[in-house]
């Protein structure tokens, strides 16, 4: 029998991928105009899928996820379990492609939050563990992609609003990126992609030469969104990265996983590294749209 732990998660998250897929079939796989990369369209639906896992894992360990809520708030349990809420509806918003307008502004919100009352202050707290401030930046990231998200929704209402969202998330997340892209440098013995604490699978071949190729990517990728001309290549790059990177080391780990613990551990690796794709492809649709001044 498939514990809970890992059974909703997974289902929550194939199932919205699936049905995201098919609700935006029509952007991805048929023709569209060429300033529209069709393959950026999948940054919704692989948000959408990683939100809707995240909101398993709330459901199933509610009572251990609420230590992580600052003690100075009532109801933590509750809590815990609003956030697996707001992750659903947020998920079901982006693959329904309905109220996008408050779900994109609210994630942004949440994400934004998550920074300001957990992580942030965490990483203050004790400013030489790096994890700390990797989740920071990494949030205030899926923050931005969310508001990135937002002005795309919300394209020729307010241009001034939109053009500042755009430019705050194309520039925050290259410094992001390149950041990354050093870390895997500084510590190329652990997972690449989106950096952890975690060591590179024993079963992957040249852990380090992968790591350092990575590394190499994600800053040639964080240096190009510099550049206006180059941004969008750039944010699509690291995306796809991520993506690739989802697919060839993280999926197949959750099936060599032996027991709940690396499960569990192997479904965040997943969904952790298919959010960041998504809000890349996002915030790469968002420049796409906002005209060159």
């Amino acid at each position: 029998m498939i514990a809970p732990a890992v059974f909703w998660p997974t289902a929550m998250g194939c199932s919205f991928l699936v049905a995201g897929i098919y609700t935006y079939r029509r952007d991805v796989f048929l023709p569209s105009p060429p300033s529209n990369s069709r393959i950026l369209a999948l940054g919704p639906v692989l948000i959408a899928a990683s939100l809707a896992a995240f909101a398993g894992e709330h459901f199933t360990a509610a009572r251990s996820l609420s230590a992580l809520v600052p003690k100075w708030l009532p109801a933590r349990v509750f809590i815990a379990y609003f956030v697996g809420a707001a992750h659903t509806a947020a998920a079901l918003s982006l693959v329904a492609r309905r109220c996008l307008r408050w779900s994109t502004f609210l994630l942004g919100v949440m994400f934004a939050l998550f920074v300001l009352l957990l992580h942030l202050p965490g990483a203050i707290a004790n400013p030489a563990f790096r994890i700390a401030w990797i989740v920071s930046v990494r949030e205030t990231t899926f923050s931005l992609g969310a508001f990135a998200m937002f002005a795309v929704v919300v394209r020729g209402d307010q241009p001034a609003t939109e053009k500042r969202l755009t430019a705050a998330a194309r520039f925050w997340s290259a410094m992001v990126i390149i950041y990354f892209g050093i870390e895997h440098f500084l510590h190329p013995k652990l997972s690449p992609g989106v950096p952890d604490s975690q060591p590179t699978a024993s079963w992957v071949p040249l852990p380090l030469a992968l790591a350092y190729v990575v590394g190499t990517l994600l800053i040639v990728f964080g240096l190009s969104m510099f550049v206006r001309q180059y941004a969008v290549r750039g944010a699509k790059g690291a995306g796809l990265l991520m993506l690739l990177l989802t697919v060839v080391l993280y999926v197949p780990q959750f099936f060599l996983a032996r027991n709940v613990p690396e499960h569990v551990n192997a479904i965040n690796f997943i969904f952790d590294t298919l959010l960041f794709a998504g809000t890349m492809l996002v915030i790469s649709r968002a420049i796409v749209l906002q005209p060159a001044t």
